[in-house]
């Protein structure tokens, strides 16, 4: 890992990531900035081969694509997306995927930060949430879901996700992941399946890793035990580029990756 994701022949034979202080990243062609931004805005797959080129810091950055490499690895990921705090991954994730009608589940406890979006902020945006408390088991997981199914049908939405918290801030109670992922394709429609979105700050990478227990996107607070020493504000979010290329188009809009 000393070394991942990072190419010195790109950086002048430089042992080490030097840091890229700069705001925006030169284009040889028009033609070449077009195609970039196409990519950026997720307007277009990528072609066989083809790398998103380097545009401006808000989108991406050689530092921050060799630090997401290194998440994606810790975390079993396809991709990973790095953002500024912890509640700027949890906050952009849920805003790409929620929609005025919807409705989600979501694990209690959870962190303040978290509470907060649940209940003041995502509500100003017509999006309703069931809980369900991590004690409650199997059972209580399933009423909630039947709740969620319910207010988004009232209100013509749909069921836009399903969030756990595991182990719970400050509780450390847990949820199943693997249940988790059986509720969400019980709710599949013919727009899809809510994904499993999985807060693993508790535990991180080493100690748990929701992607292979049925999680599709794992957020955290590098602020706590991956960083380790109160001297970062950082957040993640890793997944299947399936589900985290909408993410980072909305991170490319809010400005909300890290610096």
């Amino acid at each position: 890992m000393m070394g991942y994701g990072y190419a010195p022949d790109l950086s002048e034979g430089a042992l080490k990531p030097p840091l890229f202080q700069s705001s925006t990243f030169v284009f040889q062609t028009a033609e070449e900035g077009k195609a970039s931004f196409e990519l950026a805005y997720g307007l277009r797959q990528k072609e066989r081969g083809e790398e998103q080129g380097l545009i401006y810091s808000r989108i991406n950055n050689p530092n921050l694509e060799v630090l997401e490499d290194r998440l994606a690895v810790w975390d079993g990921a396809e991709k990973s997306l790095a953002f500024a705090s912890g509640m700027a991954a949890i906050s952009t994730t849920l805003l790409t995927f929620l929609r005025p009608g919807d409705s989600f589940l979501f694990s209690e406890p959870v962190y303040g930060g978290t509470e907060f979006l649940i209940h003041h902020i995502l509500p100003q945006f017509g999006v309703t949430g069931a809980g369900f408390m991590a004690e409650h088991g199997a059972a209580g997981f399933r009423k909630a879901a039947e709740a969620a199914q319910a207010k988004a049908t009232q209100s013509g939405g749909r069921v836009g996700a399903i969030y756990v918290e595991t182990p719970a801030n400050p509780t450390n109670g847990m949820v199943d992941i693997a249940l988790a992922r059986q509720i969400s394709e019980g709710l599949a429609s013919t727009a899809g399946r809510p994904p499993v979105i999985v807060d693993n700050t508790f535990l991180g990478p080493i100690w748990q890793k929701p992607l292979g227990s049925g999680a599709d996107l794992c957020v955290t607070s590098l602020t706590k035990y991956v960083g380790g020493h109160s001297d970062l504000i950082a957040g993640a979010c890793s997944g299947a580029a399936t589900w985290i290329s909408p993410v980072q188009v909305m991170r490319t809009i809010l400005g909300t990756m890290t610096d």
